[in-house]
């Protein structure tokens, strides 16, 4: 009998792994069927009225069906109150039974399904906060598969059961010792650990297919390929994968924790050579961090914890609102790709490590070429309480330059307004071609009022802001209603592809069937928004009363008390603007801090790549150029000026003598 051979019967029959593995399914099963509930009851109640209309929406969201359901929700009102009047006027004698039939049959018709359109209508709201990546399809077996997100007891147990009982059987009878001078005795310790870790691995794969099994056959797993958005606990990701690539990534996470605790158990039990101590290690080591820290602090630790959770590496941003001052609480952000990777490598190390000294500890002296490599346990050890530093990547600020007072160039295209249309379009410098924004044809088409109101360049790219409001009249309770959608469009000018990338529904007085759906007035600043500029980090909105920053992570809004009557420059990371004493001050978004410069007293200022140019009136507002630190002030201009401003090119200012416009390259 090979080696091998005899570790696996050893593990799988004598200390009955075949019987923990086996009892892990059957208990992990029976849970599931016993527990589970569909996430959305009203459409399992009323299955064929809702697939009445999943058929005929299912797929992204269009203006059509966005039409077609309001359409659906105005017929269902209108029916339920001529419902409502032929009772009462049968009941009060003026009308005939005959007639009341006949006007409850043809009502009846029109309420056919109106249980389902419950359910859809639920959906629909939620797809329009973000109808990108947010597709209509029968979401409860998808909600079911990802609503786990706590510990999976019975496969933790299981692991801890087989991992711990492979090399602490042999120290409980000092079995060890007589192994280690055999001539196979690193080959048995190989088998060993590739047997133990192989078998948690098929474990937890058998567990994910038995689920996958289970919702796919109670409640259907359609369209795999939909955007992983389309489900609610994935509603926040800003990842762009679909619904089953998701769920692999997942199985996948878990089962490579799953791994990593049978090593860290397997690592344990040699280092402490006790059952009941290599227990303990391994139930602190992962029960300790879930119970008593944040989900925040877990999905940081390179520990098996967070890989056997798995699911917080694809979900969103989410906050929560102070009671109190009713701002925004981060409570869990983000995991990028980058921050998954480098806490999956640094966990990859460590198991790594573990495993082969585990194999070391179980070398002979003669197999062994080298000398042990003193306290490589306490090295590894070291290792596993280190915090990743995945959360510490730098992402690049944008380098456009951005004056509110004038409008946005780049190399290839400038930004035209036009005063008397109230419409933007570009203009191609080297042909001189205008291209409306925006580029659909259907823009406005499917709205009371749609129209774009600021635009902000950052080569090759072109951001604009667009409003769109609509009137909701005799629809579902809603009455005289109104819902503002404010949205931020990226144009690549090189392939004029469009993606939208920040999107919130300002005010809504809708309700549903008499169940109210508001949105609170968090952003309700968007309606008075007249520009806005970006970076990697933030979005940032100029309105009256200041600028408000919005994080592009988590969507947490902070007003900065920063004057917006001039103007507000932005290099990308840097806003500079004139401060309630005059003073040009620049303001550092990653710092937050605010520094004025010194004895620079402006009425007006602009941005170039060269610096800034003011106003400066403690020198009878002469135009001076100063360094973006305001350093090395240099006087320009000896004529007094109104206004300067920059577009692209040119440094313009308006004298104060004559009004005449005055241009000169910086």
């Amino acid at each position: 009998m090979s080696v091998f051979s005899y570790e696996w019967k050893k593990l799988m029959v004598v200390q009955r792994g075949l019987f923990y593995i086996l009892a892990a399914l059957l208990i992990s099963t029976v849970w599931l069927a016993a527990t589970d509930r569909p996430q959305n009851s009203a459409m399992e109640e009323y299955r064929e009225e809702y697939e009445w209309y999943l058929e005929r929406l299912d797929g992204a969201y269009t203006a059509e069906k966005a039409a077609w359901l309001e359409q659906e929700a105005q017929a269902i009102t209108e029916a339920r109150s001529t419902r409502s009047g032929s009772q009462e006027s049968y009941y009060s004698g003026q009308i005939t039974e005959e007639q009341y039939e006949r006007q409850i049959t043809e009502v009846n018709t029109v309420l056919a399904h109106e249980h389902g359109f419950e359910a859809v209508y639920q959906q629909y709201l939620y797809i329009c906060e973000n109808t990108g990546n947010r597709y209509f399809l029968k979401t409860n077996g998808w909600a079911g598969l990802f609503s786990s997100q706590t510990l999976d007891f019975p496969l933790f147990l299981a692991v801890l059961i087989l991992a711990t009982t492979v090399f602490c059987s042999e120290y409980s009878c000092q079995m060890d010792a007589l192994l280690r001078t055999a001539p196979q005795s690193r080959k048995s310790a190989r088998s060993k650990a590739v047997l133990t870790l192989c078998t948690v691995f098929a474990l937890c794969g058998g567990l994910a297919l038995i689920r996958f099994v289970f919702f796919g056959m109670k409640y259907g797993l359609p369209h795999g390929e939909y955007p992983v958005q389309s489900i609610a606990s994935f509603g926040g990701s800003t990842k762009n994968i679909s619904l089953l690539a998701a769920y692999l990534i997942l199985t996948v996470l878990r089962c490579f924790g799953s791994v990593y605790l049978a090593a860290l158990l397997l690592f344990t039990s040699v280092l402490v050579k006790k059952y009941a101590l290599t227990v303990v290690i391994g139930v602190a080591s992962t029960l300790i961090p879930y119970i008593g820290l944040s989900r925040q602090i877990c999905y940081r630790l390179p520990l098996p914890l967070p890989f056997l959770l798995a699911t917080g590496f694809l979900e969103g941003a989410s906050s929560m609102e102070d009671s109190l001052t009713g701002e925004a609480i981060e409570i869990f952000s983000e995991r990028s790709p980058q921050e998954l990777l480098a806490l999956l490598g640094l966990s990859a190390v460590c198991c790594s490590l573990m495993v082969w000294w585990v194999l070391r500890q179980n070398t002979n002296c003669w197999q062994s070429g080298k000398k042990l490599v003193r306290r490589c346990g306490a090295t590894v050890l070291g290792l596993l309480i280190l915090l990743s530093l995945s959360g510490c990547s730098v992402a690049e600020s944008t380098n456009g330059i951005f004056n509110s007072s004038s409008q946005s160039v780049s190399d290839t295209y400038s930004v035209i307004f036009d005063d008397q249309t109230r419409t933007y379009s570009l203009e191609n410098w080297e042909t001189g071609a205008l291209t409306n924004l925006a580029l659909s044809p259907l823009f406005g088409a499917f709205s009371d009022v749609e129209s774009i109101k600021a635009v902000y360049m950052d080569a090759p790219y072109i951001y604009y802001m667009t409003s769109r409001t609509e009137q909701y009249v005799d629809r579902v309770g809603s009455y005289n209603s109104t819902a503002t959608q404010v949205s931020i469009v990226r144009l690549n000018t090189e392939t004029f592809e469009e993606q939208v990338i920040f999107e919130k529904i300002t005010d809504s007085g809708r309700s549903l069937l008499g169940i109210d759906y508001t949105v609170g007035d968090t952003w309700m600043f968007l309606q008075y928004c007249y520009g806005f500029f970006l970076n990697n980090d933030s979005l940032f909105f100029i309105t009256n009363d200041g600028i408000t920053e919005v994080s592009r992570t988590i969507q947490r809004t902070r007003v900065r008390d920063i004057p917006t009557r001039g103007n507000i420059a932005f290099d990308g990371r840097t806003i500079y603007f004139i401060n309630e004493n005059s003073l040009l001050t620049a303001y550092d978004t990653k710092t937050h801090k605010e520094r004025p410069f010194r004895n620079m007293v402006a009425s007006d200022f602009c941005l170039t790549e060269q610096g800034l140019y003011f106003i400066n009136r403690m020198d009878s507002d002469c135009v001076y150029l100063c360094g973006r630190d305001g350093a090395h002030s240099l006087k320009i201009s000896n004529d007094p000026a109104l206004s300067v401003g920059y577009n692209g090119e040119k440094v313009t200012m308006i004298l104060k003598s004559d009004g005449k416009e005055v241009i000169f390259e910086p």
